[in-house]
């Protein structure tokens, strides 16, 4: 919907106007996807092109686009009010993944303006205040990383910098790459940063490759300057920086510092951060090396698959779509902003140690087994909990408020009796819960119990528990003057209400109130029904009328209220000596506030996980984890735990079984829309669910811990990025080839179908063979070749399976079961049926296709001599494909085009057509 156009006009005398102009002319030049604001005080302007992009994704029309100046001078401009300035520079940065710059005015008299905030996607911190105010807590997660390339011995070396300013973390790591940058586009998908840094100018020939990865993961990528990813000064800045005490010569002895690649991309991350300009930064953040193997690999294409999380800029990410269509929608029932972003996390980061898996399978369990617990925890405790991480760098920078000391008071207050809630389990796994939560939670107690003495000494709780946040009036004796000057005042305005009700013959407390606020003091108000005992009343002036009634004052109480907002300044001014003692106080408490945080979202997450579980149509089961290379995977009756909740949905489940000895590979064919790509999908989604300690949507699951999940799913054009769907495939699935071991999961669906059926096939065969035989991880592979189910006679490990049809009465019928063997037919026609084609056009192709398997399968010679000659075309036609596909798999296709590549493959087509071969010609037919 639209946004509400403002009233405000951009008024400008003509010098300030030729002024503006110059100075906007004369800013540098900016790329497009940074857009800056200007504040004119009482609202805002874009101007240019951002004005145009403020016109159309805002307002949706062109017409609130007004110029400035005139001729080759004219320059639009769009106004926004505080309320669209605070929509768009909220969808710039978390739906667009932009950079804003906002500029103020030093001097009235002059154009003499200047970028006062910048933001971007890794860095809110700014912007923080108008992003995620008391109604929008900040549950996105942020973070930069800087990819700096080098090749050491041959190898191709990729170092990483990675800033979470939110967490204050920082994270380097440094490995070995493949030319298709497969570790660095798992690392991407495990940290999903909002942005990547990478030098400037000529990358060599891995430069393109870099950027096609980078792409894939939407990220924004900029360039900076090569001159910043040095490690000159690494030591100096980071003794600044990090927490843990010591000086460069101490922080140039750490291990992390070995990695010099990493080190200096790290490097470029501080310097565009600017935390060194910040003095709250010093002494805050933690430096750790990342090890990619702790987790589950996950490619980009895997996680649009599965549909782990709304993919950024949608419209569900946006809100327009029910949350539980992903994986993160769905888990995600999470009580505190620590929680959500956690949450997040863990499906990006799936577990690969069993222990650690298993440790949050029984937290769950637990969160299971006691109802008392789980509710008591999400209705009365989590919900309570703030966002901590983002009060500790409010206290690290000193712009923490008494509010915001005592909401964390309030919390801390809490802790207690979530520990107690915590210990309403008895069951096996107590230790568990007492090692993860109870313990930690105790010793976090005792470490707050001094901060909480110091607020139950110095702040007012009364007045705290009515929304005002003071100073006990005891404290100071100017202060306790004011609190009794104060309080006789509200005594008086008590009275007030008294007389005006008796005056205006309404009732004191109901008809007739006594409110206030922070702008306006005291005030009557009656409801807009009542309105009429004042009109004409002189004794009263009204200040408003809205909604909810009618605001007004007596002149006693105007000057009442003019006397008690001058105390209560004043109690202000005389409280901010104390105010700012226990602020530098509390500042200390900031790396406790941080593991509290910590040990809260982990509780909020498994809190998720388990009510996720039971709230399922079908409580979800525990899965029996099994050591990596077992070799088996078995599903009892899998649902997609996304699709079983959509309305008018009645999901059928199916088994899946993977083990050594009853194949690994399985080919599942049958017609479009029968649910082999559901299939495909909820055994994915399973592994990984089980893999992050949840419960999974099956009757009985039994799953070996895999390595990674790896997928070629849709046949979606890149156009945008220039980019065929047959070339997409082919990149995805080179990924696959090249990054798969034998505890590895592939989901593969419908490859080949971006080029002909011919090629499409051939590849299709090549491809499963090799997973088949070299690979041998656990493939699901959904293909409408039917022809591809003869591998299953050449490779033991391969299986056919089939999505299960029925044609009674001319009519197609889906029963979406899986079934062991091939799929005998194509249901094409029967499925465009279902589409409401048009009858004409269903009873040609009917005809045609009858015409094709006339000229394929059936011939009226069927003498000995001619089956004898069928068979010899046959067997050699075999051969000749057979030697198409050795030919093919051995083209160097990472260092060719995509146009080099089809003009190689036409030319080996062209060599086997030459042989006239009848059984290739018939097969060759199929496509025209």
């Amino acid at each position: 919907m639209a946004n509400v156009q403002p009233k405000e006009q951009l008024v400008l005398d003509g010098a300030h106007e030729q002024g503006f102009l110059a100075f906007y002319k004369g800013l540098p030049e900016k790329p497009n996807t940074t857009v800056r604001l200007f504040d004119r005080g009482e609202y805002y302007t874009v101007h240019g092109q951002d004005a145009v992009l403020a016109a159309r994704e805002l307002f949706r029309t062109n017409s609130v686009i007004k110029h400035l100046g005139g001729g080759s001078n004219k320059l639009e401009s769009v106004v926004l009010s505080r309320l669209n300035f605070e929509s768009f520079v909220r969808d710039l940065l978390l739906l667009k993944h932009y950079r804003v710059e906002l500029y103020k005015q030093k001097s009235s008299s002059k154009n003499d303006w200047e970028a006062e905030y910048k933001a971007s996607p890794g860095n809110l911190s700014q912007f923080e205040e108008i992003l995620f105010g008391a109604n929008n807590e900040l549950t996105v997660t942020t973070g930069v990383i800087g990819v700096k390339l080098a090749s050491e011995g041959g190898h191709r070396v990729v170092g990483i910098g990675y800033i979470d300013a939110n967490g204050r973390q920082m994270s380097v790591a440094e490995f070995n790459d493949s030319d298709t940058f497969s570790n660095l586009e798992a690392l991407v998908v495990q940290l999903s940063p909002r942005e990547c840094l990478i030098p400037s100018g000529d990358l060599g020939p891995d430069g393109a490759k870099l950027k096609q990865v980078l792409s894939r993961s939407q990220l924004l990528v900029s360039e900076r300057k090569r001159t910043e990813f040095t490690n000159k000064d690494a030591s100096q800045d980071l003794s600044r920086l990090l927490r843990t005490k010591g000086d460069a010569s101490a922080v140039a002895a750490r291990p992390e510092m070995d990695r010099t690649n990493a080190i200096c991309a790290l490097a470029a991350v501080i310097k565009y951060l600017e935390l060194l300009g910040d003095d709250s930064n010093f002494a805050q953040y933690t430096l750790s090396m990342y090890d990619l193997s702790q987790y589950m690999r996950l490619d980009s294409a895997a996680v649009r698959a599965l549909h782990v999380e709304p993919i950024s800029g949608s419209v569900e990410s946006s809100g327009g779509v029910s949350k539980t269509h992903t994986l993160l929608g769905l888990l995600d029932k999470c009580r505190t902003p620590l929680g959500h972003r956690l949450l997040a996390q863990w499906l990006r980061q799936p577990l690969v140690d069993i222990n650690k898996i298993e440790e949050r399978l029984d937290l769950v369990e637990a969160m299971i087994c006691t109802v008392e617990m789980r509710h008591s925890l999400g209705e009365e405790h989590l919900r309570r909990v703030p966002d901590l991480n983002r009060m500790a760098r409010k206290l690290s920078r000193k712009a923490a408020t008494l509010q915001d000391c005592y909401r964390l008071y309030q919390c801390v207050e809490r802790l207690p009796y979530l520990c107690e809630a915590i210990a309403k389990y008895d069951g096996p796994h107590t230790a568990s819960l007492a090692a993860v939560f109870t313990t930690p939670l105790q010793e976090l107690i005792s470490d707050l119990a001094k901060y909480q003495e110091m607020i139950e000494t110095t702040v007012d709780m009364e007045q705290a528990n009515q929304g005002e946040y003071v100073i006990k009036p005891d404290f100071d004796e100017t202060l306790a003057e004011l609190r009794e000057t104060m309080n006789g005042l509200e005594k008086d305005i008590q009275n007030q209400l008294r007389k005006a009700a008796n005056d205006l013959c309404l009732e004191a407390g109901k008809s007739i109130k006594l409110e206030s606020n922070a702008q306006l003091g005291f005030y009557f108000r009656v409801t807009l029904k009542e309105e009429k005992v004042l009109r004409n009343n002189r004794s009263y002036h009204m200040i408003d009328t809205n909604k909810a009634g009618v605001r007004f004052r007596n002149n006693a109480l105007q000057d009442l209220n003019e006397q008690h907002m001058a105390s209560k300044e004043e109690y202000v001014q005389q409280q901010k000596t104390v105010v700012e003692e226990i602020m530098n106080i509390a500042v200390g408490y900031v790396e406790v506030l941080q593991n509290l945080g910590q040990v809260l979202a982990t509780l909020d997450c498994i809190f998720a996980l388990a009510t996720a579980a039971v709230s399922a149509p079908i409580p979800y089961v525990r899965p029996k984890l099994l050591e990596q290379g077992s070799g088996v995977i078995k599903f009892q009756e899998i649902r997609h735990p996304c699709l079983e909740l959509q309305d008018d949905v009645s999901f059928i489940p199916n088994d899946c079984t993977f083990d050594k000895g009853n194949g690994l590979f399985h080919i599942i064919t049958g017609p479009n829309m029968g649910g082999k790509s559901t299939y495909l999908r909820s055994v994915g989604a399973a592994v990984l669910m089980a893999q992050i300690g949840s419960f999974v949507a099956c009757q009985e699951a039994e799953i070996s811990i895999v390595d990674s999940i790896l997928a070629r799913v849709g046949a979606g054009d890149c156009q945008l990025k220039g980019v065929s769907t047959f070339m997409a495939e082919m990149l995805e699935t080179a990924t696959i080839l090249r990054s798969a071991s034998n505890k590895s999961l592939i989901i593969i669906d419908e490859l080949g179908r971006g080029t002909s059926t011919y090629d499409g096939f051939g590849l299709a065969w090549a491809i499963s063979e090799y997973i088949a035989k070299e690979i041998s991880a656990f493939c699901l592979f959904a293909t409408h070749f039917h022809e591809l189910t003869a591998l299953a006679d050449e490779v033991d490990s391969v299986q056919n399976y089939h999505v299960t049809a029925t044609t009674a009465h001319g009519a197609l019928t889906l029963l979406y079961q899986v079934r062991p063997g091939p799929c005998d037919r194509s249901f094409g026609i029967h499925v465009a049926e279902l589409a409401n084609f048009p009858s004409s056009v269903i009873e040609y192709a009917k005809r045609k296709a009858g015409e094709l398997e006339d000229d394929f399968g059936n011939d009226d010679d069927d003498s000995d001599e001619a089956v004898k000659k069928r068979k010899l075309e046959k067997q050699e036609g075999e051969k000749l494909i057979e030697e198409f596909l050795t030919k093919a798999a051995s083209l160097d296709v990472d260092n060719m085009s995509e146009q080099d590549l089809e003009i190689e493959i036409n030319k080996l087509r062209d060599e086997v057509k030459g042989k006239n071969n009848p059984y290739v010609s018939r097969l060759l037919s199929r496509e025209t």
